[in-house]
């Protein structure tokens, strides 16, 4: 039975046998890149035009339903923005940061 060091692919350099980078230090490298900004100041946008987009058109569909006199339209927007609001942001902003960061095209 062999221990988890030998099982360890290995390189070598100049200096001798070095260990195999970890998954760690893969994504590391994969999602820096020197050149550009980790979070540039563009990246949350998205998220919050999905989230005001979402919240206008949940208020303007229940301000035109059968008991739309009965519907604080203000109050409807701001429950909407508060609640799916946020996980669409937060959803969009992930979405946008991995796609900023893996470089997809």
């Amino acid at each position: 039975m062999t221990s988890r060091d030998e099982d360890a692919p290995r390189t070598t350099d100049a200096d001798g046998p070095t260990e195999a980078p970890t998954a760690r230090e893969l994504l590391r490298h994969a999602l820096v890149n020197e050149d550009d900004p980790r979070f540039p100041w563009w990246l949350p946008v998205p998220g919050i035009i999905l989230a005001l987009l979402w919240a206008g058109w949940r208020t303007a569909s229940a301000s035109a339903g059968p008991d739309a006199g009965s519907v604080a339209s203000l109050d409807v927007f701001l429950q909407t923005l508060l609640w799916p609001g946020a996980g669409i942001f937060l959803l969009t902003s992930a979405a946008t940061w991995a796609g900023w960061q893996l470089e997809i095209d």
